[in-house]
């Protein structure tokens, strides 16, 4: 079972970068509003965590109706696997932004490295022996907490650089 584990996890990484770059694009091209929750709005660091959040988020919904049966630790591992996003993002963004490249550099290369890491603490959890299923509810719970922060920032976002546009100089959602 671990070889179709491992095949949803790896087939599931192209997915996953595709589907971040239409998030990314899909707010400024088309201007529909509902879209503001899961896309980017702006080009601030927080836009792009929440983009890779978001695109991981949906690879493992589509996986809880495909293989959550054979995993025993699914929510516990797909939870570690957005927390992993998250983190690992932010560090090797912030990591690579003392190195002269682009701002799109870095953020491509923070983003898959996020992704990989992510992908392979989550295929680690799901096949490991050890069961933390009966926590099941606990982990959805928190996967939900994850969300909530990405919803309010997005129309509410604090004065920081990690939720400024650098090249517009501005903050938050930008009204067409």
């Amino acid at each position: 079972m671990s070889k179709k584990v491992f095949l949803w996890e790896f087939v599931g990484l192209i997915g996953v970068v595709i589907l971040w770059y239409i998030l990314h694009i899909s707010y400024k091209n088309t201007g529909i509003m509902s879209l503001t929750l899961f896309s980017a709005v702006n080009e601030s660091i927080w836009e792009h965590v929440k983009i890779a959040f978001f695109s991981l988020f949906a690879l493992y919904v589509v996986e809880a109706f495909f293989i959550s049966r054979y995993c025993k630790n699914f929510w516990y591992g797909k939870m570690i696997g957005l927390l992993a996003v998250i983190i690992t993002s932010l560090l090797i963004f912030y990591a690579l932004s003392g190195v002269n490249l682009p701002f799109y550099v870095v953020d491509i290369i923070a983003g898959i490295a996020g992704f990989i890491v992510a992908q392979i603490i989550s295929y680690r959890v799901l096949i490991s022996e050890v069961n933390h299923s009966q926590y099941e509810r606990v982990y959805i719970s928190m996967v939900i907490l994850l969300i909530i922060p990405f919803f309010v920032f997005t129309f509410y976002p604090i004065k920081t650089d990690l939720f400024k546009d650098i090249s517009a100089n501005a903050y938050g959602i930008f009204f067409k």
